[in-house]
């Protein structure tokens, strides 16, 4: 603890500027301390109610206002907090900030903290002085301590909610390939910015995680989506889908890969091949990306694992993307994905092969200009923001790599239409990659690191990312947050699943979101509680950031 917490010291006398964190603790019953803010009338609470900016509750239980003029009100969906001339009114709500939602009295101690009753005890929240980075290696200590098995980052589900001291357990998960790639790529990044040997060592380990998931299944190139020990069972019975033995005998392992995972591994290789690795670690990254790409130019541009038949998800054939109705929606992106997957191949092995195979594609069956329309922006139904994150994804390192004129125009031009329909979302990744797409027309050597930004910060949306990085909560525990009964949020229509979202993306803080695939306009989000995320969701852009100096 004591390590943690010089650690964090030494972080907050970096160059980065600090600012105030927000954090909360419950208190169970204890009492509220006298109140160092004026309490506001009944009157004064109806008038707030009624006045603008809108209250995102029409009820009001109180009010206090602090001495800097912060206006603090309880109501039975959360606590409200204004400050002095902005336009919108600020919401902590849900288990990560209150005991309860519903707030029956508050106070405005005299440190500045807020103390706040609910029907379900007591809670505080302050904040504390802290940077970007400081921030990301609190998140990156608990993942070490809590989310990783044998190189693999998993979620973990908690014994009682909330509680990571109660015990928990590391289930498989469908993803575990791609959410270890991300992680591979945060810590590649931090070694490349920073050359802190831990991190590299960190990025190694669970590069190797990625390494044996196509090692277990022993069918050359097909990765596994994730694998069990063979004494745990039958994993069918508790995780459903398709598994198998190892040759070995001593694992299980989990078949059906899809083109997520695919992706994800891509992405890992690309990055940690540029950034982190020893001529020694290419040398033994480079035959398993040649496996990966063999196996599917070999096998018609479809993934195919046990018994000899396509993945429901691995399919990239010109067949199926540019001739069967059904595949009309994975055009685009399954265009995008292979073309990536192509020119990370041939970057990382010297392979003509991969080039050819590209150029064919292209040529022949108009894969570059497939990508352009990639992101489906109508109907609903087909607005996926798993297929965002994956986009982005593969357009990381083709964008990096691809220097033919002609194709390098198409995929800028599918980029730019990408990023300006996400841009709403305020994403940090997703803005970053942007970035580095635009800087690479600048600079050209992917295996060093860029000697500044090269790109305007009007040019993308680097105030929104910095906005987001102060805001996004440390605390990655799946609470469940309500926001369709607030009457602050303007417009509404229902996602891919039929539930209740925005047209506009509220902050991080007020809404739960751990994934990159996560809807972030979906208005109720969450769980119970016994759930607890990797925290990537901040490394990796962060440290793509910083890597790339778009940060500095």
């Amino acid at each position: 603890m004591m390590d943690m917490v010089l650690c964090l010291a030494s972080l907050l006398t970096s160059a980065e500027a600090s600012f105030p964190d927000w954090r909360a603790e419950m208190l169970g019953d204890r009492p509220l301390p006298a109140c160092a803010g004026e309490r506001l009338s009944q009157a004064e609470l109806a008038r707030i109610a009624q006045g603008q900016p809108i209250t995102p509750y029409a009820e009001l239980t109180v009010a206090v206002r602090a001495a800097d003029g912060v206006l603090w009100a309880g109501s039975p969906g959360g606590l409200l907090r204004l400050v002095p001339g902005q336009h919108r009114w600020r919401v902590f709500h849900s288990r990560r900030w209150l005991p309860d939602d519903h707030v029956l009295d508050l106070a405005v101690a005299a440190d500045g903290s807020v103390w706040v009753r609910t029907r379900s005890g007591t809670g505080r929240l302050w904040t504390q002085a802290t940077t970007f980075e400081a921030k990301a290696a609190e998140v990156h200590a608990a993942l070490r301590k809590h989310h990783v098995w044998n190189g693999l980052v998993r979620r973990i589900l908690l014994h009682r909610p909330g509680d990571v001291s109660g015990g928990y357990e590391q289930p498989s998960d469908d993803n575990d390939g791609l959410w270890t790639s991300l992680y591979v790529a945060a810590e590649a990044f931090r070694y490349g910015a920073t050359g802190d040997p831990e991190a590299k060592r960190n990025a190694w380990q669970s590069l190797q995680a990625l390494m044996f998931l196509e090692k277990i299944t022993g069918i050359p190139g097909f990765a596994a989506r994730s694998y069990v020990p063979r004494e745990e069972g039958d994993p069918a019975k508790r995780y459903g889908g398709e598994w198998h033995p190892s040759a070995d005998g001593r694992w299980w392992w989990k078949g059906d890969t899809s083109s997520d995972e695919v992706v994800g591994h891509y992405f890992a290789y690309a990055v940690y091949y540029d950034v982190a690795a020893t001529e020694d670690e290419k040398r033994q990254i480079r035959p398993v990306v040649a496996r990966i790409t063999d196996h599917i130019i070999d096998h018609g541009f479809y993934y195919v694992g046990p018994p000899g038949k396509p993945t429901t998800w691995g399919v990239w054939a010109p067949e199926q993307l540019n001739r069967n109705l059904q595949r009309a929606g994975d055009r685009g992106l399954n265009s995008l994905e292979v073309l990536s997957h192509l020119k990370v191949a041939e970057h990382i092995t010297g392979n003509p092969r991969y080039a050819a195979a590209a150029r064919e594609l292209d040529e022949k069956h108009g894969y570059a200009i497939n990508t352009i329309l990639q992101k489906m922006d109508w109907p609903p139904e087909l607005v996926n923001h798993s297929d965002d994150e994956l986009a982005f994804l593969a357009y990381y390192p083709l964008l990096r790599y691809e220097r033919d004129t002609r194709r390098r125009a198409i995929y800028q031009v599918s980029m730019a239409r990408s990023w300006h329909i996400e841009r709403p979302e305020g994403s940090p990744l997703w803005n970053f990659i942007y970035a580095t797409s635009r800087q690479a027309n600048h600079w050209t050597q992917p295996s060093e690191r860029p000697p500044k930004a090269l790109i305007a910060t009007e040019d993308y949306d680097r105030d929104v990312c910095l906005e987001w990085f102060r805001d996004v909560p440390v605390d990655t525990i799946r609470w469940a947050v309500r926001n369709s009964d607030r009457r602050d949020v303007q417009g509404r229509a229902t996602n891919r699943f039929g539930r209740s979202k925005t047209l506009e993306v509220l902050p991080i803080s007020e809404r739960m979101m751990l994934r990159w695939n996560a809807d972030p306009y979906e208005l109720d989000q969450g769980g119970d509680g016994r759930e607890r995320g990797d925290g990537v969701l901040i490394l990796l852009p962060y440290w793509l950031g910083r890597y790339h100096r778009l940060l500095d």
